[in-house]
């Protein structure tokens, strides 16, 4: 355990080109630091001194231009010259973020899926075809599927401007309530649920394939292209 984290709930991992890690902290303490970073066996800490007004992060991302982002229950916020700005047009509560094969952005919030267009912001409801709107999870795979996990509405798929649900099934997707997403090296998707771990993918989404069961998904994956699918989880109650 990397000293500095120890009793803390670490919500979201993602790693830089340099292998350093950004890592989120959902802590509900006044003055308290919502983001680290380590690198080399040093842990920096990024709280309200360096911008990071809101200490619950449910999400840090690196994208492709290594621009760090910040999702918290307070908004969404950019690192810039070594501290975060608040990002001021975009006010929601911040669950997931994710950047798919295009460089598209998108965003996860409780009142849908968020797309970055320009400079404006384009959202996705049940209103859109959204089986939830409450999104916890963003992934893509190889065919240009783009993977939302919601709670409460199961897994979406979005292809071509069209959502197609997939629910709780025997032998299927084990919960409709999603903590994370991702997709492996060999482009299968891994769902992580409150109820397992269903090793789905976009050729096996919807089949009967049956789950990893005794975990519960408690945080996001991490956000490493290269990475095998880690989650963090807890064992499920007896």
């Amino acid at each position: 355990m990397q000293e500095g984290s120890r009793n803390q709930t670490v919500q979201s991992v993602c790693e830089d080109e340099r292998g350093g890690l950004w890592i989120g902290f959902n802590t509900v303490e006044y003055n308290a630091s919502g983001a680290a970073y380590l690198h080399e066996g040093t842990l920096q800490r990024f709280g309200p001194a360096q911008g990071l007004l809101n200490s619950s992060v449910w999400a840090v991302f690196v994208d492709r231009d290594q621009q760090v982002w910040a999702g918290t229950y307070g908004g969404l916020y950019q690192l810039r010259d070594r501290g975060f700005v608040p990002i001021a047009d975009v006010r929601a509560v911040i669950l997931a973020i994710h950047q798919d094969r295009q460089g598209q952005l998108w965003f996860g919030t409780p009142g849908g899926l968020l797309q970055r267009e320009g400079r404006g912001w384009r959202i996705f409801t049940e209103s859109e075809g959204l089986s939830a709107n409450e999104v916890r999870a963003i992934a893509d795979d190889p065919e240009g599927n783009l993977w939302v996990g919601t709670r409460g509405g199961g897994l979406n798929r979005l292809r071509d401007g069209q959502f197609i649900a997939f629910r709780k099934q025997p032998g299927g997707l084990p919960s409709n309530n999603i903590a994370a997403l991702q997709v492996d090296s060999d482009g299968v998707l891994w769902v992580a649920t409150d109820g397992g771990v269903w090793p789905g993918s976009g050729k096996a989404a919807g089949r009967a394939t049956p789950p990893v069961t005794g975990w519960s998904a408690t945080a996001s994956a991490t956000c490493s292209r290269t990475a095998p699918a880690t989650f963090g989880s807890a064992p499920t109650p007896a």
